[in-house]
């Protein structure tokens, strides 16, 4: 039975997030930016910001440099620290019990999924676009073709809803006025 004000998908909503958070930082040796961070997606800066802070505060798990300039907005690049390498790796085994949980638990509706890859590789840079993010994947080029191809069937189905969606609508529309 899940607990009554669901706290075990709070937290583990929070340790993936914090994951991806990590393994982003982790993927820029020579630090992150607010403008790195930009790139994937419309995150105000004020929120990064706090979650960076918080971050921060929270054990030492980042490190931040303040590489600011005299004028214009302050620069800050942002590393794993120590703690956060230890932290990240802790986060990734309890979230792999997790997944083998789930797994055990519905064996024959995800039999193929990698969580262990997954947990090691998953960055915002992955949300960003699909697209440039498997073309600068180090991988065979038939694999590329195929997950290509895989996108492109998807995306082709989608397509297909949507204009079913909007005929019906436009055929709706069209008896309420006729």
């Amino acid at each position: 039975m899940w607990p009554r004000d669901f706290k075990f998908f709070r937290d583990f909503m929070e340790n993936l997030r914090t994951v991806f958070i990590f393994n982003t930082i982790k993927s820029y040796p020579e630090g992150l930016t607010y403008y790195d961070l930009k790139k994937f997606g419309d995150i105000p800066h004020s929120k990064i910001y706090r979650m960076m802070k918080l971050l921060e505060e929270k054990g030492d798990l980042i490190r931040e440099d303040d590489i600011s300039k005299e004028t214009g907005r302050p620069k800050h690049l942002y590393f794993l620290s120590q703690q956060g390498e230890s932290r990240l790796v802790e986060l990734r085994n309890n979230l792999g019990e997790l997944f083998d949980l789930l797994k055990s638990k519905f064996p024959e509706d995800i039999p193929n999924f990698d969580h262990k890859k997954f947990l090691e590789d998953a960055t915002f840079k992955s949300s960003s676009s699909p697209l440039e993010y498997l073309m600068s994947k180090d991988i065979p080029d038939k694999e590329k073709l195929e997950v290509l191809s895989e996108m492109e069937s998807d995306i082709n189905n989608l397509l297909q809803k949507i204009r079913k969606e909007k005929k019906s609508l436009q055929h709706k529309i069209n008896n309420r006025e006729g």
